[in-house]
């Protein structure tokens, strides 16, 4: 699957909102809802997005900038944002698809190509 196709992007984004409205607050991965709930996931997480986000204060730490740079951290990362504000696993799986595919979308010919993953 291309991620540098137009109609690809717009494909990927129609079915993540089409599962969004589909599975109707089903809960498929309750368990996984709740530990991810628990204050420790989730409160670490909130607190590794305010100090080394886009507009930390402090310098990251080299072991998790070379961490931060593989592209499943990344997504688990993402994950856990949307995670936080939607507090659905199924429906913060397909919102986080949709935004990659948005962010993807918007892109120009030449950022596509500088980003071919999106990661």
């Amino acid at each position: 699957m291309s991620l540098q196709s137009t109609p690809t992007l717009l494909a990927i984004g129609a079915l993540s909102v089409a599962g969004l409205l589909a599975h109707d607050g089903f809960d498929y991965f309750a368990k996984t809802e709740n530990v991810v709930n628990g204050p420790l996931i989730y409160g670490v997480t909130i607190l590794m997005h305010s100090v080394f986000g886009a507009s930390g204060v402090t310098e990251k730490p080299k072991a998790l900038t070379s961490v931060s740079e593989n592209p499943l951290f990344k997504f688990f990362t993402l994950f856990l944002l949307a995670f936080a504000a939607v507090r659905d696993f199924e429906d913060t799986l397909l919102l986080v698809v949709l935004f990659l595919a948005i962010t993807q979308l918007i892109r120009t010919k030449e950022e596509r190509e500088r980003h071919p993953t999106i990661l």
